[in-house]
């Protein structure tokens, strides 16, 4: 079984700056602390604290050079009053609480018919299940909601299938680039699931081919001898739905 991250608060002061390896304009600091020593994580950490006494949830992630770095989303930006470039106080501490998704009635009920799918489902990211459950309470009447569900619920069933085996269409695209094909074996389990939910998100197969496109491009460029942090950086950053805006 794995260990928790040991409650330990830090405080310090870290600059902002610009992702190099993304074209999102996302913000990070590099955190001075040895996590490993201090929270006993090597990997993903949940974290919440303050910025400038803002206070946050989001997570730390892995270089693969040993130490982590934070997104500073949008948001969090705004309520400390800072942006790339400024130096801002930070406290931070391991988030440890048990986040659960409230499902709404109508996703619930699309779940009913694929017993499966709700499993799958339940298998996701925190952050990611309150996504998907806050775009089916969006709309104001009951058959937009219900709609909104059903389309959600085909959409992570196209996914989930696809995890278990490709599509026709990706299978197709790997076989013509057997560097993308190396670049995919290479990612992890979630990194993949992601990358999958990505392109099923558009529903017209024009748009789905331009993300498919780009997948490869990426999956190419994991395969090939570019930095090891950029890899992990741009890897690491696509396993959290917390920091999108």
């Amino acid at each position: 079984m794995k260990a928790k991250p040991k409650a330990v608060e830090k405080a310090f002061k870290a600059t902002l700056e610009r992702l190099a390896s993304s074209n999102l304009g996302w913000v990070i600091i590099r955190v001075p602390v040895d996590v490993l020593k201090v929270w006993g994580a090597r990997g993903r950490l949940r974290v919440k604290g303050e910025i400038n006494g803002f206070a946050f949830r989001t997570a730390l992630f892995p270089t693969g050079r040993g130490d982590h770095f934070l997104l500073v989303n949008k948001r969090m930006q705004a309520g400390g009053a800072v942006r790339a470039g400024d130096t801002a106080h930070f406290r931070i501490e391991p988030d440890l609480e048990v986040r659960k998704a409230i499902v709404p009635a109508e996703l619930k009920r699309a779940f009913s018919q694929e017993r499966s799918l709700q499993r799958w489902f339940d298998s996701l990211s925190y952050s990611m299940r309150r996504w998907f459950c806050d775009q089916v309470v969006q709309p104001k009447s009951s058959a937009a909601r219900l709609r909104r569900a059903e389309q959600i619920a085909e959409y992570l069933l196209t996914t989930m299938e696809a995890e278990r085996e490709l599509p026709p269409v990706l299978k197709a695209a790997f076989a013509r680039d057997p560097r993308a094909w190396e670049g995919w074996q290479r990612m992890s389990p979630t990194q993949r699931r992601h990358t999958l939910l990505s392109i099923f998100h558009y529903r017209s197969p024009e748009s789905r081919e331009r993300r498919i496109k780009k997948m490869l491009e990426e999956a190419a460029a994991r395969a090939s001898s570019r930095g090891r942090e950029q890899k992990y950086e741009r890897a690491t950053v696509s396993d959290s739905f917390e920091e999108l805006e």
